[in-house]
């Protein structure tokens, strides 16, 4: 976590806390803007010793349930007789490519490298 002093600093452009050429102190100002210029909010809620929270507070827009509602009604293509091979060395990765292709009608071949 930040001390106040701290806190309170974080989303001026440039500040940093680390060693000079370690970072240049722009990735919470650039958010804050970016929150900003979206109409939201952004609250940092930190203790030292505990750690600290960041939270983006966005304004509701139907928007988005009118872009998910054209997705829905979109007939998606289901697989057929295709097999595919996927290939991925982190398994919990492999596992869900697996479960998706599975789920759309393909029958899959796993391999956790080129070699295998």
């Amino acid at each position: 976590g930040m001390p106040p002093e701290v806190a309170s600093r974080v989303m001026e452009p440039f500040f940093t806390t680390k060693d000079e050429g370690q970072g240049t102190g722009l990735g919470l100002s650039m958010v804050y803007g970016f929150v900003k210029q979206s109409g939201g909010t952004v609250r940092i809620y930190s203790e030292v010793g505990e750690g600290t929270t960041v939270r983006l507070y966005f304004p509701a827009s139907n928007e988005f349930e009118n872009d998910l509602q054209a997705v829905k009604s979109r007939a998606i293509d289901k697989g057929g007789s295709e097999t595919i091979l996927v290939v991925e060395d982190k398994q919990d990765v492999a596992v869900v490519a697996r479960m998706f292709l599975e789920n759309a009608g393909y029958r899959i071949l796993s391999a956790a490298s080129g070699r295998e």
